[in-house]
């Protein structure tokens, strides 16, 4: 159950962080900034919780455990500080890696529901 709570975290506040960070992207929006950064918290707590439960579940996959773990990790780190990094023309390159980690935060935290759902039906 915890589970299925947490991969629905992730899908909804997955998703709206990323629908937010695309607006900030395009000059949108800039007042949504707690926001967004309060999403992506809760997207990585879920991505955390997911991790978690593979590192302890029978069959669950300590790889998956620390990936998300590591991802969770890299993408609030970048994004506290992401504004102070590369500022000027390049900074576009910081905005793309956060955004690559958030999308990988989303599709590892299912993958790994998926794995400990699979495991746990047999």
């Amino acid at each position: 159950m915890v589970i299925h709570i947490a991969s629905a975290v992730l899908s909804a506040a997955g998703l709206l962080a990323l629908i937010s960070g695309g607006l900030f992207w395009m000059g949108v929006a800039l007042n949504l900034i707690t926001l967004h950064m309060l999403l992506g918290f809760l997207a990585v707590a879920a991505l955390w919780t997911i991790g978690i439960a593979q590192a302890v579940a029978n069959g669950g996959s300590r790889v998956v455990a620390a990936c998300a773990l590591l991802v969770g990790a890299l993408t609030i780190a970048l994004g506290l500080y992401q504004s102070s990094l590369l500022i000027g023309p390049l900074h576009w390159i910081v905005a793309i890696t956060h955004l690559i980690l958030g999308i990988l935060t989303i599709g590892l935290g299912h993958m790994g529901a998926a794995r400990y759902r699979k495991a746990n039906t047999a």
